[in-house]
């Protein structure tokens, strides 16, 4: 949330919660190594870009992941939405882990279910090679 976004929250009378700040001296930089509040600063960054590349690709996403089931495993309408319903809902979970610069837990809870999620995205992507 920027600045004039959170003036505006605050004179609607919303709760406003300030970003954290986080100080990196010059001379951390010219060590070569990371330090924690690097890393800190980092894993932010790199979490609010992901929040704003989501925002650009959802739809198309979403479109995709909808055409597939419809297709596929022959949803209808009905099933089509609620499972949308139910998928933004853990989209809107993930992004709150995302915002919290948290990991989002639900990859590592389908590994224990016996998904490895990373193995089948190589094969997918090396199926064609």
């Amino acid at each position: 949330m920027n600045r004039a976004q959170r003036r505006k929250a605050a004179k609607a009378g919303l709760p406003v919660q300030k970003d954290p700040t986080l100080n990196i001296k010059l001379s951390e930089l010219g060590k070569g190594i990371m330090t924690p509040n690097m890393r800190m600063a980092m894993d932010h960054e790199i979490n609010q870009q992901c929040l704003e590349a989501d925002e650009r690709l959802a739809l198309d996403i979403d479109t995709m992941v909808l055409w597939t089931l419809h297709r596929h495993l022959g949803f209808g309408v009905k099933r089509l939405h609620d499972f949308y319903v139910a998928m933004a809902a853990e989209h809107r979970r993930m992004r709150e882990y995302y915002q919290m610069d948290d990991m989002y837990p639900e990859r590592s809870k389908l590994k224990e279910l016996g998904v490895d999620l990373e193995a089948w995205q190589k094969e997918v992507l090396t199926d064609g090679q």
